[in-house]
């Protein structure tokens, strides 16, 4: 009998075998209206309405990530030292997408700081042991102003931890509690500050507040719970906060 059809045979079984573990994982698209994604077929949409925003979620009866689109940050207690962060493209939209340092031990998000004029989107989810799958979910993302060209792969590689002192974790320590970008908190939203002020003036205020008081452009509101002083900031450490927050600001496309 001749190898050949034999060696046939076990390349056929072989190549049926590897497509089958290919698409073992079959992708539906799910259409949220503003956007649409790409997810497993065992999941489906959890319909919720946010306050300010467009709100709801996606889950398999297991897993669940959850979404916000809207103009105010969604925050998180954020475990620098255990997580690990990427600057990715989103079919044309810049995302910061973070995971946990070990799968199903934190939250995995991804942020797109601008998606359309001032509106930003965040999807999250919460000890989640396929990172692979969820980081196809969010890769799939797209909105009507997505480019679907610009959507380079994304590989576990790209993240690393974030440096000890880095914008993000001096603005989530120090700020981050009374502060957001757009919102107003305990304190003003950010955004016309740092469009408005000098980072000079800002360190200024951040680490001699003194001096500001006698600076007869600021008005200071009587009744505003008054920031700490950071006297040990030095300005490069205001300059790295000033710098996320307007990282943070820049347009996706």
């Amino acid at each position: 009998m001749s190898r050949t059809p034999i060696l046939l045979f076990f390349f056929l079984c072989f190549a049926c075998h590897s497509s089958s573990q290919k698409e073992k994982i079959q992708f539906q698209q799910l259409d949220f209206g503003s956007f649409r994604l790409k997810a497993p077929k065992d999941w489906y949409i959890v319909k919720q309405q946010g306050t300010d925003s467009y709100a709801g979620g996606l889950t398999n009866g297991k897993d669940s990530l959850w979404f916000d689109y809207g103009s105010y940050d969604v925050t998180f207690d954020d475990d620098n030292t255990h997580q690990r962060y990427a600057r990715d493209t989103v079919n044309g939209l810049i995302a910061d997408i973070q995971i946990p340092e070990s799968a199903g031990q934190g939250y995995i998000i991804m942020r797109i700081p601008k998606v359309i004029q001032q509106n930003k989107f965040t999807i999250w989810g919460n000890h989640i042991n396929s990172t692979d799958t969820v980081l196809q979910i969010f890769k799939s993302v797209v909105f009507k102003n997505s480019d679907t060209s610009n959507n380079p792969p994304l590989i576990l590689s790209k993240f690393t931890f974030p440096p000890a002192s880095s914008g993000k974790t001096l603005f989530y320590s120090n700020c981050a509690h009374c502060h957001q970008l757009y919102r107003v908190l305990t304190g003003p939203a950010l955004d016309t500050i740092i469009d408005k002020r000098s980072t000079d003036w800002i360190h200024t205020f951040l680490t001699n507040r003194s001096a500001i008081y006698k600076d007869p452009t600021y008005s200071r509101p009587i009744d505003e719970t008054i920031c700490p002083t950071f006297t040990g900031q030095t300005k490069n450490e205001t300059d790295m906060i000033i710098e996320y927050l307007k990282m943070m600001q820049q347009p996706a496309y």
